[in-house]
């Protein structure tokens, strides 16, 4: 509702501004007409203030009637259908503005842009793309076109098309998004890894590797790369790097090296139980002894706890080391794997917002990097 009454009191201003402070340029006669404009517009403004947010509209609606040739009436009763949700009468309204023969390049501009936010707000993306690229053969640095073409991209998984509009938007707005580009790139070479192109995952994992040393997704492509071509002095290599510098998210590659059998038995238990002592990291035993508990028992979990003599020392701790090895019979077991299902176990930065699977782009403000993992429950 805020949103709604925002949007109108915008629009209430722009037509007063458009029927009051104009210049005097008219005659006598046509004054009674603007006066005819300005009432309902008043009573808009009126109704607004006893917080009658639906009478105003039609009071607006009535305004736009009487000012039907200016577009900039039409543009801000658009924004207002789109706030309230109805999205049909606002893209109708912005079609029907497109189709007039006399309108300005940059109301056309402004157009195209408010269509393509109406169809991204009803989902319908594919649509909503053309329009923004209608939008840029107008202005072809119209960065809030290129931003949320981006965001289009990259929510339909299109990541070397959302490269090319990062890259555009970095010229337009001459700002480095190296960072955001590294994971673009990680998310390329995922996808050429799971079908099969290891040569192209190889080079877009180095790209994404050359614009951020830190970027895990990458480094954990070259490490599944290594894996899976049996290279068992560069995969340890890349496990080690990864632990330098993206220590937080180490635990995700584990999986990957119980599934190398050769790997992990020659090595793999080596090291990890090397970089255990390093750093007494409880999310690394953590993760370790849940993937054993997954993929190979719980016998074998319990016994890599006992071996390494790990004991939680916080809640969170507690209850992910009860879900796994908890006996089937105990209740309080049963709890803790209830609550194992639907934690939180990553939170954004930048927004706050958790989640309960690792997301390298969060899902709220869109941000690349700023989930990290969280290391306490709140009770």
């Amino acid at each position: 509702m805020n949103t709604l009454l925002l949007a109108i009191t915008a629009f209430a201003l722009v037509v007063l501004v458009a029927l009051v402070l104009r210049p005097i340029q008219e005659e006598i006669e046509p004054k009674k007409e603007e006066d005819e404009r300005i009432s309902p517009l008043l009573r808009g403004i009126n109704y607004l203030l006893s917080d009658e947010p639906d009478r105003a509209l039609q009071e607006m609606v009535q305004v736009a009637r009487l000012r039907s040739e200016a577009a900039d009436v039409y543009m801000a009763l658009g924004e207002m259908f789109r706030s309230r949700g109805e999205i049909g009468r606002a893209v109708r309204i912005h079609q029907n503005l497109l189709a007039r023969p006399d309108l300005s390049q940059d109301i056309h501009l402004q157009a195209h842009v408010a269509l393509a936010i109406d169809f991204q707000t009803g989902g319908l993306l594919d649509r909503a793309l053309v329009q923004y690229q209608k939008a840029l053969n107008i202005q072809s640095d119209h960065a809030c076109a290129l931003e949320a073409s981006l965001r289009i991209r990259e929510q339909s998984r299109e990541w070397l098309l959302a490269e090319e509009l990062l890259s555009r938007l970095e010229r337009v707005r001459n700002i480095s998004y190296g960072s955001h580009r590294a994971y673009l790139f990680a998310e390329v070479a995922r996808q050429r890894f799971e079908q099969s192109d290891y040569e192209g995952a190889q080079a877009d994992a180095a790209r994404a590797l050359e614009l951020d040393v830190s970027c895990a997704p990458a480094r954990i492509v070259e490490i599944d790369l290594a894996l899976q071509q049996q290279d068992l002095d560069v995969a340890e290599a890349g496990i080690r790097t990864l632990w330098k510098q993206a220590r937080e998210h180490f635990p995700l590659v584990i999986p990957s090296l119980l599934q190398h059998e050769t790997f992990y038995q020659s090595r793999g238990i080596n090291v990890l139980s090397e970089l255990w002592l390093d750093g007494k990291d409880a999310e690394l035993i953590l993760a370790w002894v849940e993937a054993l508990a997954q993929m190979r028992g719980v016998e074998e979990a319990q016994s890599l706890c006992d071996e390494l003599s790990f004991i939680p020392h916080s809640l969170r701790q507690s209850l992910r080391l009860n879900a796994m090895l908890g006996k089937e019979s105990d209740v309080h077991a049963g709890f803790a794997r209830q609550w194992r299902k639907t934690a939180k176990n990553y939170v954004c930065e930048q927004c706050g917002v958790e989640v309960v699977e690792v997301r390298w782009q969060c899902p709220q403000c869109h941000s690349w990097g700023t989930l990290h993992p969280k290391a306490e429950e709140k009770v």
